[in-house]
């Protein structure tokens, strides 16, 4: 349904060789070049900066390459609404942070999908950033985030309250629990889940609140991957700081061992958030299932 010459400049801003996009698109190099040449001239502007047999995006090309990113994910999310409309089905779309995504929102779905199997729930778990950028443009009915957000953009609803706690090899510590600020004194390395991860901004928040000292570089590990975090841990590579829910199961098998901090819990708020132009009808009779699921007074 998108315009074809927009395809093109997706390919050719991704590769950045026009002849590679030819063979990718399986078209000829100088038919790419033309249709760019054509879309350019209808934007009235430059996309692609050429220098020689290099080629880079211009301003004006960058953000054409973002928005045609949203435009695709808009065309994907409206194709699969037609298509379960078909199925006399309803579609809606949930997003989910790595970490309430992935240990939360998968199987809150699954269980909403049972008692509603007229409503087709579609899934995405990614960055929270991304995901209410996608929110705020329609994308997206629903995200349930750890990560912060616009308060005065979006309207929220609090879900539950997420612990990070310590967790290390077993036998890495004597003692399960400890004190942060002794431990960044003497030493102690950490492991976290990526420098601009909702993780690793709670565990400043903290040290911050508690008038903690920040740790030499050289003491903090940062991996963007959570499964990379865990595997480091287990290695006795150091502490790491996860979330409870993250590693339930390890602790349950005896692969890792939790502690706490004495001083006291290092906690993030785990909400939904939506648009106040959503679909109020279905975000209303989702969270409330979803807090009915876990106990929670509808008052609370």
């Amino acid at each position: 349904m998108i315009e074809r010459d927009l395809r093109i400049f997706e390919t050719a801003a991704a590769v950045l060789n026009f002849t590679e996009a030819a063979e990718l698109l399986g078209m000829s190099q100088p038919n790419v070049t033309q249709r760019l040449a054509k879309l350019e001239r209808e934007l009235g502007v430059m996309l692609f900066a050429r220098t020689g047999r290099s080629v880079e995006l211009t301003p004006a090309g960058r953000v054409l390459q973002r928005e045609c990113g949203r435009l695709f994910s808009l065309e994907t999310a409206i194709v699969q609404r037609v298509r379960d409309a078909e199925k006399l089905r309803e579609s809606f779309f949930l997003g989910g942070t790595v970490t309430a995504g992935s240990f939360l929102l998968i199987g809150m779905a699954a269980a909403f999908r049972r008692e509603e199997p007229g409503c087709a729930l579609h899934l995405e778990i990614g960055e929270g950033a991304d995901l209410l950028l996608r929110l705020g443009s329609g994308e997206l009915d629903l995200v349930l985030t750890e990560d912060e957000y616009d308060r005065g953009h979006f309207l929220y609803e609090p879900y539950c309250t997420d612990e990070l706690i310590p967790v290390f090899a077993p036998g890495l510590l004597k003692e399960g629990r400890f004190s942060l600020g002794d431990s960044i004194r003497r030493g102690d390395r950490y492991i976290l889940d990526g420098f601009n991860s909702s993780a690793h901004r709670t565990f400043r928040r903290f040290l911050m609140h508690h008038r903690l000292p920040e740790p030499d570089s050289g003491q903090v590990t940062a991996v963007n991957s959570l499964d990379a975090v865990k595997q480091l841990a287990q290695s006795g590579s150091g502490i790491a700081v996860l979330s409870t829910l993250a590693v339930e199961n390890e602790l349950r098998a005896g692969w890792l061992a939790g502690g706490t901090f004495a001083e006291g819990p290092m906690r993030r708020s785990v909400d939904f958030v939506y648009s106040p132009s959503g679909r109020q009808d279905f975000i209303g009779r989702f969270t409330r299932f979803c807090r009915l699921r876990r106990g929670v007074s509808l008052k609370d």
